[in-house]
């Protein structure tokens, strides 16, 4: 009897230390996989932090690039515009536009005295008992004698005649033309060549076949016109000494 209890006791155990067992391998494997999932969870929130972060990052970049490249082409532009308008202003500078108002003040040519007047229209009497009306005034300047343009213009015709020789036309920013007459044949400018009060245009020469050098002296004939051809008084834009 009391051999049957001890067996029962001993069978009893033995089941239920299996259950038992059975459920602590349970309670392992379901804290296994609850610290996995945890652990996947953060893993899973901490990449998805990092890409954030990244992303930012990425997107701050492209942002500051863009930034930077559009304050370069801003400074490109500026620049542009900045020659653009530097280039104007020089092209202002030389403005030959006839009929405006603006203020030029002529520089003298060449130095010297003003040999022959202006009496233009009135007509002057030749040598040869011939009456010829000239034009402008007649500078006294021995051949050779370096002629500068009298203010910023253009050049506009570069020619010979009978009566005034060899001959260069200039256009300035007042409406006004300076012509030089009676030069050499060494012309130093072309038509359509930009010209300063330095700019040296040509020398004295003994071009003109009617007032030559013989019968006037050796001598430049400058003249003024106004952007109609009307011949003007140089002494009114000149300042030269008389003989």
């Amino acid at each position: 009897m009391h051999q049957n209890k001890k067996d029962k006791v001993k069978d009893f155990f033995r089941k239920e230390g299996f259950y038992l067992v059975l459920f602590l391998c349970l309670c392992v494997i379901a804290t296994i996989a609850v610290v996995t999932t945890k652990k996947n969870k953060s893993l899973g929130e901490s990449n998805k932090e990092k890409n954030e972060f990244t992303l930012n990052i990425d997107e701050e970049t492209s942002e500051a690039k863009k930034q930077n490249a559009e304050r370069v082409e801003g400074n490109q532009s500026d620049e542009l515009a900045q020659e653009e308008n530097e280039v104007a202003s020089s092209e202002e500078d030389v403005n030959v536009s006839t009929g405006t108002n603006t203020q030029v003040v002529f520089a003298n040519p060449i130095e010297g005295v003003v040999s022959r007047g202006y009496t233009y229209p009135k007509p002057q009497v030749m040598t040869d008992g011939t009456s010829r009306n000239i034009r402008g005034i007649d500078i006294y300047a021995t051949v050779g004698t370096e002629v500068k343009a009298a203010a910023v213009g253009e050049v506009k015709e570069v020619s010979t005649k009978v009566e005034e020789g060899s001959y260069v036309v200039i256009a300035h920013a007042n409406g006004l033309y300076t012509k030089y007459t009676n030069l050499s044949n060494d012309i130093r400018v072309n038509v359509g060549d930009r010209v300063t009060e330095e700019t040296v245009i040509g020398t004295v020469g003994d071009t003109s076949k009617i007032f030559t050098n013989n019968e006037f002296g050796e001598h430049l004939n400058l003249q003024v016109q106004d952007s109609d051809g009307k011949d003007l008084d140089p002494t009114t834009y000149f300042t030269f000494s008389e003989e």
